[in-house]
């Protein structure tokens, strides 16, 4: 076995656990555990297109809405799941399946899918169904989170199908967005740019233009100089000084900066509130780092924060 099938292999092996471990958690993915600081850099195309064909990575990519243009693709650390964000404009329920405003990508479901709702954690897949009819009948186009366990290998880039081990009715729509595993078969060249390249995944044929944001997320915690991308969870906040502190003491200089209006909170105070309540809250963001520490100082450009639930 090649080093690059046994490091998948090993995510492949440690999503079953993880699955079965938090198959009873009430709390759901994302729930009230902390999650430690990520760190991103920015990378090239040559570089980004050498990573896929290095061997199976796992990617993360955010569109831009109403089309197949990526907004920005991240390579990110193994983990025990894929995932796709979007919303919902068609259900058949005798089929099992939804189909999503991304591409019109069709997600199945059956036996084995954990169905949620905002306010339940498990729900039988009836009522999971009649929340999504509900929505439709009434002109809306419901958002959901459909996750699965990572195959043995990456999928074949023509093949569209995706089985969701579990499916979250969210509340507020999120941009859409696929987290999935790929290699340098998903990678495909253009004659003639642009865009730069297509990154074709569950057969969608996923453009890469030269406006697309690149990055790696660096393992392991480490800290890249200049231009950064940070997530993890809030522990503290510091309103008279304007601060966010970070699960493992990273302060976030937040300034005049304006909050994302895609997140759950946008002022400190709101965030402060939220923090001492005990709720799960997250951020993510872009800035540069200020000072290598510790604590390390991160000067934030953009910022969202949201609480998991």
């Amino acid at each position: 076995m090649s080093p690059h099938s046994s490091r998948f292999a090993q995510a492949t092996a440690l999503a079953l656990m993880l699955l079965a471990a938090c198959s009873s958690d009430a709390s759901g993915p994302g729930g009230s555990t902390t999650l430690p600081p990520q760190f991103g850099q920015a990378m090239s195309f040559s570089q980004f297109d050498s990573a896929l064909g290095s061997g199976p990575a796992r990617i993360e990519i955010k569109l831009l809405p109403g089309g197949l243009v990526a907004r920005e693709v991240e390579v990110e650390p193994d983990d025990a799941e894929e995932k796709i964000v979007s919303t919902v404009t068609a259900l058949d329920p005798a089929a099992g399946t939804i189909t999503l405003a991304l591409g019109g990508m069709t997600i199945n479901y059956g036996s084995g899918t954990r169905f949620r709702t905002p306010s339940d954690s498990r729900v039988s897949r009836s009522e999971w169904e009649a929340a999504i009819a509900a929505a439709l009948a009434g002109g809306g186009t419901p958002p959901v989170e459909a996750r699965r366990n990572p195959g043995a290998t990456p999928q074949d880039p023509g093949d569209p199908s995706f089985t969701a081990l579990d499916l979250r009715l969210e509340s507020q729509a999120e941009e859409p967005k696929i987290e999935v595993y790929v290699d340098s078969d998903n990678l495909e060249p253009v004659a003639s740019p642009p865009p730069v390249s297509i990154l074709r995944v569950f057969n969608l044929p996923i453009e890469i233009t030269s406006s697309t944001d690149l990055w790696e997320i660096l393992p392991g915690g480490q800290i890249p100089t200049g231009s950064i991308e940070f997530e993890a969870t809030v522990i503290a906040v510091d309103e008279n000084a304007a601060t966010l502190t970070l699960a493992g003491g990273t302060i976030v200089q937040v300034g005049s900066v304006t909050f994302d209006p895609e997140g759950d909170l946008f002022s400190l105070s709101s965030v402060a509130s939220a923090v001492a309540s005990g709720s799960a809250v997250r951020t993510e963001g872009r800035g540069t780092v200020s000072a290598a520490g510790p604590p390390v100082a991160i000067t934030a450009t953009e910022i969202k924060v949201e609480v998991d639930n």
